[in-house]
């Protein structure tokens, strides 16, 4: 009797506790409204905020290629012979002149040689002044005997002799002053080798770079400083299709982060040819002076390519976040959403928008401080 009773009441429970489960979530339901506006959620209203209308505009279109400043003249110090380095006296930034040492190397062997040079070219001399004397004196002693010779006083075969000796120091005077002028070209030799040992800045410039320190080996060839001048230019590839559109003169605008955003200047020079591995030709544009400039910085050049429709956005309307750009739409009721965006160029004030808007929507341009998704905003009078 008592296992019967339970069961009918657990029967009899059963469809009450499901129905209780549907009912409850209904009548909650029924106090809230639904929608962006539902009662119960307090939205901040932000007053004075500015707002514009996203619009589809007719914009030149532009070619970007990435682009690279380097020197007009790089030059590449290197040993012209093979020795350790004994000091450094530059760094990486210093300002140098043409003729200043750079650093200098190791000169022992090339000391000795350049004394031994001189060695031999000091005996060469002495041995040119003795021949020289030999031959004053030959000279004069001929002289006496054709003197005699002409008077009968003396037989034919001394005449001859006297006349051989003198032949033979002028011989030797020639030989000796051979043996200077080899001597001097050794010494001077010598003391070139030993002129190598110190290393000087071939042009006035930059240290961009240094490749060794005191007491590194220095090989002839091989690099050990790179020295700028401060005169910098653009290299850049172009597509292939631009060849015969672009020439020396042809404006492009130059995208510099370190120099303050875009310039315009001219092309200054197109290389001939088309690399077939690339499909590109290389253009170069001369850079005015600047103390921020230095080789190795990027850049990106935009190059006209005839014109498109393009949605574009005030600039001001463009918020940044790390690498993500986003701007605030308005809904027609006022409340702020919050979208993601990828750009794509600038014209005149304006940001070219590849998604995340479209034409006709309204968003904020008076900037986002204070600004949050499904704020309410308040437009400044006048908008």
């Amino acid at each position: 009797m008592r296992k019967v009773f339970s069961s009918r009441f657990f029967v009899f429970l059963m469809p009450f506790s499901v129905l209780a489960l549907v009912v409850i979530p209904l009548l909650a339901s029924c106090g809230r409204k639904s929608g962006p506006g539902r009662a119960g959620i307090q939205r901040p209203v932000i007053e004075g905020v500015k707002t514009d209308v996203v619009r589809m505009m007719r914009v030149p279109s532009l070619y970007e290629t990435p682009g690279e400043v380097e020197s007009k003249n790089s030059s590449f110090v290197a040993s012209k012979v093979m020795g350790t380095v004994t000091s450094m006296r530059v760094d990486r930034g210093q300002a140098v002149r043409k003729g200043q040492v750079l650093l200098t190397i190791e000169a022992g062997d090339a000391r000795e040689k350049v004394a031994q040079a001189q060695q031999g070219f000091e005996q060469a001399v002495q041995a040119k002044k003795m021949a020289d004397e030999e031959k004053a004196l030959a000279q004069t002693t001929y002289k006496r005997y054709k003197k005699l010779y002409d008077q009968k006083a003396v037989a034919q075969q001394e005449f001859d002799e006297m006349r051989t000796r003198l032949k033979m120091a002028g011989l030797r005077q020639q030989a000796a002053g051979a043996a200077v002028a080899q001597a001097g070209a050794a010494l001077a030799e010598a003391k070139t080798y030993l002129g190598y040992t110190v290393v000087r800045a071939p042009i006035s410039g930059i240290v961009v770079d240094k490749k060794a320190d005191t007491g590194s080996m220095a090989t002839p060839g091989t690099p050990l400083i790179v020295v700028e001048e401060p005169s910098y230019r653009i290299s850049a590839s172009l597509d292939e299709r631009f060849l015969g559109k672009v020439r020396k003169g042809t404006p492009v605008m130059v995208d510099m982060p370190s120099e303050g955003g875009r310039k315009t200047f001219p092309i200054t020079q197109v290389t001939p040819g088309v690399d077939p591995a690339t499909r590109t030709f290389t253009v170069r544009i001369d850079l005015p002076y600047s103390a921020g400039l230095q080789s190795g910085l990027y850049v990106k050049l935009y190059v006209p390519d005839g014109v498109k429709n393009a949605v574009m956005v005030p600039k001001a309307a463009i918020g940044r976040r790390g690498q993500l750009y986003f701007a605030y739409t308005v809904s027609p009721d006022g409340i702020l959403e919050l979208r993601a965006l990828r750009t794509g160029q600038e014209y005149d004030g304006y940001t070219e928008v590849l998604s995340g808007l479209n034409p006709g929507d309204r968003v904020t341009v008076s900037g986002f401080e204070g600004l949050r998704e499904g704020d309410i905003i308040k437009e400044a009078p006048g908008r």
